[in-house]
């Protein structure tokens, strides 16, 4: 009996190479999979206060309430209920007491706002930020006026108000393509993770193709949005005294496991065309004679 060499050579080394190729692209998805968990995850109720993961946060502890809603009459912050400092999530928000945001430390690795929570509403995947209904649920709900306002009674800093009109979709869209996102991203490191020997490469190059493409809607429609509302507050400051200001911790989650969610795909293709559509031409087989 003869038994090829060279063949048997060559399908060890594309065994090899096919399992290297795997175990790094594992790698890469799971890395982009926890980042884009965390930055989901770490808003769900008081974890936006314990993490420091939330959106937006706004400082209203030298709010002009007169500005905001000309009925005040004089009463102060917290005759109208409002507390000192709020922060908002994918999933609702808290309200509580932190420091200001003009003197927090933003240069740290990990940003720590110091907020300390005192009551959050119920999570909630249908959340959308409105910042009417958010103003007018807190007068409405906690102040000590016995007073009761609705939107109309309400004026928003800069162009706010005309954001007022996409912002439940907006919201919805950020939330719905982030969950979809780190789904996508499950199914993709499963496929790599059990599939890999029966060549399931093209379902799971759809499957990052479409996380990349929800990651990147939720990451890019958060940022505009909050960065928006982040600067209409903020050059208002001077009338209606509310700072806000994103959270660096959410954008350097989402944005690396976005990225890093692209380069897994970059891989793949990279990989998938040097390693096995290039065909060489083939060598002599040789053989050995077996006893």
């Amino acid at each position: 009996m003869f038994r090829s060499v060279t063949a048997h050579n060559n399908y060890t080394s594309m065994l090899c190479i096919n399992l290297f190729r795997t175990i790094v692209i594992l790698i890469c998805i799971l890395t982009s999979l926890a980042l884009l968990l965390a930055s989901n995850v770490g808003m769900v109720g008081k974890n936006t206060a314990q993490t420091s993961i939330f959106l937006l946060e706004l400082n209203t502890k030298n709010l002009d309430v007169s500005q905001l809603y000309s009925g005040a009459n004089g009463a102060d912050l917290s005759q109208l209920g409002f507390a000192e400092a709020y922060i908002f999530g994918m999933y609702g928000y808290c309200r509580g007491t932190s420091v200001d945001t003009s003197t927090a430390n933003t240069a740290a690795a990990w940003e720590n706002i110091n907020f300390k929570a005192q009551q959050c509403t119920s999570s909630s995947i249908s959340y959308a930020f409105d910042p009417v209904s958010f103003f007018v649920n807190e007068i409405n709900e906690h102040n000590t006026l016995g007073i009761s306002i609705t939107s109309t009674d309400i004026t928003l800093p800069g162009g706010l108000s005309t954001y007022v009109n996409i912002s439940k979709a907006l919201s919805h869209v950020i939330v719905a393509c982030s969950i979809a996102a780190i789904c996508l991203l499950a199914l993709a490191g499963l496929f790599q993770l059990f599939c890999w020997f029966i060549g399931a490469t093209a379902i799971i190059s759809l499957l990052q193709t479409l996380a990349f493409i929800s990651a990147a809607i939720s990451t890019g429609a958060a940022t505009g949005a909050y960065k928006y509302i982040e600067s209409q507050i903020n050059d208002n400051v001077g009338d209606f005294g509310i700072r806000a200001r994103l959270s660096k911790n959410y954008l350097v989650l989402a944005w690396l496991g976005t990225g890093i969610c692209l380069l897994t795909l970059l891989v793949m293709l990279i990989t998938r065309c040097c390693c096995f559509s290039r065909r060489r031409p083939a060598a002599p087989v040789t053989y050995e004679r077996v006893l």
